[in-house]
């Protein structure tokens, strides 16, 4: 079991379909964890689902607050907040994303920019935020979860495969300028991820084949601990059984 003990992370997209499993997996590992969250009421009930593993008043491991990551101004103050707290900030894992359907040949301008402006551009406003701090102590992981769509184009996903590819090429570019300070960059690739959403899109498929919120856990919490050191640049398919 890793320990991470010593770790703050600040957690985006919590309240998603893998968020709760991402976040669980890091507080048994130790950490503190910082959720910004655009809907204060779904933020609520996660930490309420916690339990014990939320903390407590003298030792609250949890912080949530109402902040928007794809905010500049927000998002930096969330970060003060979470320097304020615990006192430090080491790793920031973005699970933030959706998907949405774009056609290729009609040049739906308007559908990638969409998808750019959810995956992309709220990933790269929350990190910059966080990298301040990384980079004053020479320590960090940033750790973004993708999709296989980033690897190969798909019918109707256009946009899709456009934004994750480029969180994947933004991501190996933030490796390559901070490989030397001490702070790593990685993305996680779930091709299909066992979700509601999923199963009810694809009622014939067989779910036990798809990945599942805690295999992509265990990728994200390895990537965010001190034996992932030499691992930056790197984007990791989890196909799972598929």
């Amino acid at each position: 079991m890793f320990d991470l003990s010593k770790r703050v992370v600040v957690l985006t997209g919590a309240t998603g379909n893998v968020g709760p499993a991402v976040l669980r997996a890091y507080l048994e590992h130790g950490a503190h964890v910082a959720i910004p969250v655009r809907e204060e009421a779904r933020g609520a009930a996660l930490r309420e689902s916690l339990g014990d593993l939320a903390g407590s008043a003298d030792d609250p491991r949890t912080l949530v607050r109402a902040a928007d990551p794809g905010d500049a101004a927000a998002i930096e103050t969330f970060v003060e907040e979470v320097l304020r707290t615990w006192g430090r900030l080491d790793v920031i894992a973005n699970l933030i994303g959706g998907y949405a359907a774009s056609d290729a040949a009609t040049g739906d301008l308007a559908g990638y920019r969409g998808s750019w402006d959810q995956k992309v551009a709220t990933i790269v406003t929350a990190t910059a935020a966080c990298l301040r701090p990384m980079r004053a102590r020479g320590y960090g992981r940033v750790v973004n979860v993708a999709s296989t769509a980033a690897l190969k184009g798909e019918k109707g996903a256009a946009g899709y495969a456009m934004a994750n590819a480029s969180l994947v090429r933004w991501t190996e570019s933030l490796a390559e300028e901070l490989k030397r300070e001490g702070i790593t960059a990685n993305c996680v690739l779930p091709r299909i991820i066992d979700t509601s959403e999923n199963r009810a899109a694809m009622p014939k498929a067989d779910p036990s084949r798809w990945a599942t919120a805690v295999e992509i856990a265990v990728v994200v919490v390895f990537l965010s601990t001190d034996e992932a050191s030499g691992i930056t640049g790197a984007a990791i398919p989890v196909v799972a059984r598929t």
